[in-house]
C-alpha cells in the first residue's frame, strides 16, 4: 500500500485541475461513495484537491480484495486510461475517505496539454516516478516484513502521519478504521485490534473521540 504525499510542483498541477482549466469538472464526494469502480470506463484523469482516496483491487474468482494506495492532498489516479489510446478499463476502484473534494480532466484534454507544456509534463512525470518509487518501497516493505503484520501496521501510522497536518499536541488523528486498516495491512480485524490495544498501553497511539498517534514513539518501536 502505498501512502501520496504532495508532489513537488503542487501549484502547477493543481492548476491544470482547476474548475477554469479546460476540460475539467470538480465535484465534492461523501464518506465511502464510490469516486469509479474497477472495470468501468477510463475517459479522465483525476486529481485530490482535498480530502483522501482509497484504491482498492478485487479478485472476484478468489474473492478477494486489497487496498493498493490512500492518496490525499495533490495525490493523482486515474492516470492509467493515458498508456491506450483505445477505450481503458480501470484497474482498481476508487473510494472517498471521509468527505473529499475531486477534480476531473478529460483525458483527451490532458493529453493535449501534456504535449503542449513541457513545464506541466516535467512535473506529471516527476509525481509519476516519486509514486513509481514509493510502490517499490512498499512492496519490500512487505517482502521484508511478511511475518509482522505488527510493524506494517506501525509503518501504515507512521506513512499516514508524514502527510497530515502538522499536530498541535504531538498526536495525529488518524482517519482510518480497523477494517480499513487490516485490509491495508493484509491481515484481519481481529489482529488490527490487538496491535492497536498493545500500542494503546505502549502510548503509540490513543483514543479520544477519534484514533490519534504518536509518530515518534512508533518510529522508536521500529527502529528496535
Amino acid at each position: 500500500m502505498r501512502m501520496a504525499s504532495k508532489p513537488r510542483g503542487g501549484i502547477a498541477l493543481s492548476a491544470a485541475f482547476s474548475a477554469a482549466a479546460p476540460g475539467s469538472s470538480i465535484r465534492v464526494y461523501r464518506d465511502k461513495e464510490v469516486i469509479y469502480s474497477q472495470g468501468q470506463s477510463a475517459d479522465d484523469v483525476l486529481y485530490v484537491k482535498s480530502g483522501m482516496v482509497k484504491l482498492t483491487i478485487k479478485d472476484n474468482r478468489r474473492r478477494k480484495h486489497a487496498v493498493l494506495a490512500i492518496l490525499t492532498k495533490g495525490g493523482i489516479f486515474g492516470e492509467g486510461c493515458l498508456l491506450q489510446k483505445r477505450a481503458a478499463r480501470r484497474m482498481s476502484t476508487a473510494t472517498s475517505v471521509g468527505s473529499s473534494t475531486i477534480a476531473r480532466v478529460v483525458k483527451a484534454v490532458f493529453c493535449h496539454r501534456i504535449e503542449q507544456e513541457p513545464v506541466l509534463a516535467a512535473l506529471f512525470s516527476r509525481h509519476l516516478i516519486s509514486q513509481a518509487v514509493l510502490l517499490k518501497t512498499d512492496l519490500a516493505d512487505h517482502r521484508l516484513n511478511a511475518g509482522s503484520a505488527e510493524r506494517r501496521l506501525a509503518r501504515v501510522l507512521l506513512a499516514y502521519g508524514s502527510v497530515a497536518e502538522k499536530p498541535t499536541t504531538g498526536f495525529s488523528i488518524c482517519p482510518f478504521s480497523q477494517t480499513t486498516l487490516a485490509e491495508i495491512v493484509g491481515t484481519t480485524r481481529s489482529r488490527i485490534n490487538g496491535f492497536m490495544n498493545r500500542f494503546r498501553k505502549q502510548g503509540y497511539v490513543r483514543y479520544n473521540g477519534t484514533l490519534e498517534i504518536d509518530a515518534e514513539r512508533l518510529m522508536a518501536f521500529l527502529e528496535r
